[in-house]
């Protein structure tokens, strides 16, 4: 038997009993191989589809990749990765001394085919690969330059370059016995000649394009391969060509396993997807009807008022293009967790409408605390190694179903049909985060559903411009909503994804109209004036107060009429003293006020917000919120569907006081407080009382004042607070959607000329923007450099290193009580993720600086506790239930020091 046949690529790490002990190199490579080649075959995750776009037939595109995943570990090869096993096997090749390891095997193996095997083919070695003339041999290894960075970098970044250890970790009998193994997989995938087409400088850079998909696809076929339950381990030698054939048949059976891919429904009209809606809204009809022929991707941008039903209006089209075969799924993205959770509730009782009936599509829910959602545990179902799920159909929730291999990872989420999470999965597809490539795989063929998108910061903007970009170069259409976007905003998200669908450059209308539908096609911009329904209309007056006493005086006078009322305050800090005030007060009872900011262990937020909506939510009972009193921060500006009788709020940007807006009087009732199915509203017009300075025309730094100071961190740019309130004193109120444009214009725009005194602190604020700006264009991918770790500016990252938002860092606080033992116990208590629930997030720099107030365990303590729960910059916080800094009434606040 071959030298190939002497080295190990896999072997067991203790004493397992059964089956060898390890799995020759050779035929782990053909496992990979046999995966790669069924999913092409079966057109898996698109992978026959992206082969053809590069002009293979489905059987030659099967072949070739065979060969290419087959060639995957030769790292491997390396004496020094061979020595990672301590064996007395006479059958395994013997390490020489000198032989180190310092480089791992996925780099090892690109450096073996970059400075060695090709090599030795320039040299007239043409056994290795087919021969070719010579004024086209440089082109081909140009072009296999970009297959084997795909190929050996299959453990989700690509292959390190320029780096020579691999000289210390082959011996010579290594490299030979590599030669011989691409040798004689050439002879087994009949790679005999060179395609004409990879010898052209466009096709290859096609290649490059499509590289990122292939090395998601390499990727899965290694995981799959690498299944010891599917492929046992063989330490008996057998001709290579017998040991495919086994392989074969296992990777065929494997592939079959995977959840079947689901068939999309014919559209048949807005009412199969919500039986509820029997008069559509007029965004809902323009979806239903708008022209969607165009070949090629398309965006649409979705820009209406609160209640115009926009994410219907996005599921409407996102079916229609899926109808029309341009979409096979969809993923929503979201700002937060809290709001990806909600949208999943809410899509569960719609999804499975896209799909034919007899299908059973997944919808997963992709973010960093999923596994703390019932909702998506209870949806995840197993299958028994028949195919069949493991309890009968009758025991099936008629909700959200997720098939567990979709849902056994983060990684693996985004290949579901349907997704749900937060914005942040997808832009880690287009920056050098480990297995981007699986996720950029996942949405290849799916509508990207993006809500909210004014609630991002300047950060977070650009990289989703570069998301845009990748997602409409490969081919992927995208629905974005907003309240409203500034001119300039909309033309960067409109601008990035026709750069990446390569239409010509995109000029939007100057003076865009509201609500207003931006729709992006291979053939034009068409841009929509939307008509609104009188029931989403608005006109909230606008009454300013310059003190904390006046808002107090507000709170009483609304609670003494049978009213409910909230202040949204710019600050967790500030929240908790107008609540402390109250309760010291004491006339209003302390249970008919509620406090909700971020400072709370997650056991209690989910418990206020779970009364905040049964006080406040569109179901609430009359009487439950009659005088009562909400005291909250930023947390209910989106995720938390409320609506009060009264509202306060700090000064703050234009469309966050417009967000607030929307949260009074936002659904339509009578005079006691029940809910009413249409108009009119029989409470007072609402009002919105704006606490802020008094007003100063030539306003100078720190014209916030104290009472406002805690805002003025918060929101840096004071002359976009100054523009706000000047355009807000000007037009005496907000109505929408009349002008709507008007007042973000006159803010983001400049539409109103601010103070010279505060010119310098917005200067400052936009240099800021610029720099991070800049800062999110270095975290992007470069997609025509292809797979390759040239494609970054950065060194491909672990989540510790790199980040999709740009904040200050942030503290993990566990809160918890003295066992009798002496031991931490949760203070969530018993039950399933009881630490999870016990924990606070706090800005880092605020933990240390009050820190030294708390009770806190010895390091000796904290160490042992960090180990246990796999936190290792976790904080541990001790409470008793009578001191001062906790309470599940007020949260977290500064210690002694603070």
């Amino acid at each position: 038997m071959p030298d190939y046949l002497r080295y190990w690529g896999k072997a067991r790490s203790d004493a397992e009993q059964g089956g060898d002990a390890f799995h020759l190199l050779a035929y782990h490579c053909l496992d990979v191989a046999a995966c790669g080649y069924v999913m092409v075959m079966e057109n898996r995750f698109g992978s026959g589809d992206g082969l053809e776009a590069l002009g293979f037939s489905r059987e030659d595109g099967a072949r070739w990749i065979a060969w290419l995943f087959a060639v995957h570990d030769i790292g491997k090869f390396a004496g020094g990765f061979q020595a990672q096993y301590t064996h007395n096997s006479p059958d395994l090749v013997r390490v020489p001394a000198g032989i180190v390891y310092t480089l791992r095997h996925d780099s090892l193996g690109y450096w073996l085919w970059r400075e060695q095997l090709s090599q030795r083919w320039l040299e007239g070695d043409c056994a290795i690969l087919p021969a070719c003339d010579d004024a086209d041999c440089e082109r081909f290894l140009d072009t296999m330059d970009v297959w084997m960075q795909v190929s050996t970098g299959h453990h989700g970044v690509p292959p390190e370059k320029g780096n020579d250890a691999g000289i210390l970790a082959f011996s010579a009998q290594d490299i030979e016995a590599a030669r011989a193994y691409l040798i004689a997989i050439g002879e087994l995938f009949s790679f005999s000649a060179w395609p004409v087409a990879w010898k052209d400088k466009a096709w290859r850079k096609q290649l490059k394009c499509q590289s990122w998909q292939l090395a998601g696809m390499m990727t899965l076929a290694d995981w799959m391969g690498s299944d010891q339950a599917r492929f046992p381990f063989v330490a008996k030698k057998m001709p290579l060509r017998a040991y495919w054939q086994q392989a074969l048949a296992t990777a065929e059976a494997l592939v079959s396993s995977l959840p079947p891919v689901s068939c999309v429904s014919d559209y048949t009209g807005y009412q199969a997807l919500f039986p509820f809606i029997q008069q559509p809204t007029p965004l809902q009809r323009y979806a239903a009807e708008a022209d969607i022929s165009a070949p090629g991707p398309q965006l649409m941008v979705l820009e209406d008022v609160t209640g115009a039903g926009k994410t219907e209006a996005a599921m409407i089209l996102t079916h229609r293009l899926m109808a029309q075969g341009k979409a096979s799924g969809l993923y929503v993205g979201l700002p937060t967790m809290a709001t990806a959770n909600a949208m999943f509730e809410r899509l569960a009782k719609a999804y499975r409408v896209l799909f034919r009936e007899s299908d059973r599509p997944s919808l997963v829910l992709a973010h960093g605390g999923r596994h703390m959602s019932q909702a998506f545990r209870d949806s995840v179902w197993h299958e028994q190694s028949d195919g069949q799920t493991a309890y009968g159909p009758e025991d099936v929730s008629a909700g959200a179903e997720c098939n567990a291999w979709f849902a056994d990872s983060r990684k693996k989420a985004l290949l579901a049909e349907v997704g749900v999470g937060t914005l942040d999965q997808l832009l880690m597809a287009v920056m050098p985060f480990r297995h981007q490539s699986l996720r950029l795989l996942g949405i290849r063929d799916k509508v990207l559903l993006l809500d909210e998108v004014h609630a991002y910061d300047a950060f977070m903007i650009r990289l989703l411009e570069g998301l845009l970009f990748f997602h409409a170069a490969q081919g992927g259409s995208a629905i974005i909503l907003s309240a409203t976007l500034n001119a300039s905003l909309r033309e960067k998200l409109l601008g990035a994804f026709a750069a990446g669908a390569g239409f010509a450059r995109v000029e939007p209308l100057p003076q865009a109209g509201y609500p207003w539908v931006s729709h992006l096609t291979s053939q034009t911009l068409q841009e929509t004036r939307i008509d609104t329904r009188r029931e989403v209309q608005r006109e909230v007056a606008v009454n300013w107060i310059t003190g904390i006493e006046q808002g107090m005086a507000l709170i009483y006078q609304a609670v003494a009429a049978g009213e409910c009322i909230c202040w949204i305050r710019n600050t967790v800090d500030d929240a908790i003293a107008v609540y402390r005030q109250l309760i010291s007060a004491g006339q209003i009872p302390a249970a008919d006020i509620l406090l909700f900011h971020s400072r709370f262990a997650f056991t209690d937020r989910m418990a206020i917000e779970a009364r905040a909506l049964s006080w406040f939510g569109k179901e609430g009972a009359a009487d439950e919120r009659r005088g009562k009193v909400l005291i909250a921060t930023q947390v209910i500006e989106q995720s938390v569907d409320i609506d009060m009788d009264n509202m306060l709020t700090d000064l703050a940007p234009i469309d966050l006081l417009i967000q607030r807006a929307g949260r009074l009087q936002r659904h339509v009732r009578k005079r006691s407080g029940e809910l009413k199915t249409g108009l009119p509203d029989e409470r007072a017009a609402p009002v919105l009382h704006v606490l802020a300075p008094e007003w100063q025309e030539n306003a100078q730094p720190g014209w916030l004042g104290e009472t406002l100071r805690g805002t003025g961190y918060v929101y840096a740019d004071h002359a976009c607070l100054w523009r706000t309130q000047a355009i807000l004193r000007r037009q005496g109120g907000i109505r929408m959607p009349e002008e709507a444009r008007t007042l973000v214009e006159s803010v983001y725009e400049e539409g109103i000329e601010a103070p010279a005194g505060l010119q310098g602190i917005a200067d400052g604020v936009l240099g800021q923007v610029l720099s991070h700006r800049a800062a999110a264009k270095q975290n992007l991918l470069l997609r025509e450099k292809g797979y390759d770790r040239n494609a970054s500016d950065y060194l491909w990252s672990e989540m510790k290193e790199l980040s999709t938002r740009l904040s200050e860092e942030s503290a993990e606080v566990f809160l918890a009580f003295w066992g009798e033992d002496g031991e931490l116990l949760p203070y969530a208590g018993e039950g399933a993720f009881s630490w999870e629930r016990s924990k606070v997030q706090v800005r880092k720099r605020w933990w240390e600086k009050h820190a030294g107030g708390f009770v806190v365990p010895d390091e000796e303590l904290l160490e042992r506790f960090r180990k246990q729960i796999h936190r290792p910059a976790a904080q541990v916080l001790l409470v008793s239930g009578e001191d001062a800094y906790y309470g599940k009434a007020f949260g977290l606040i500064g210690g002694e020091t603070g």
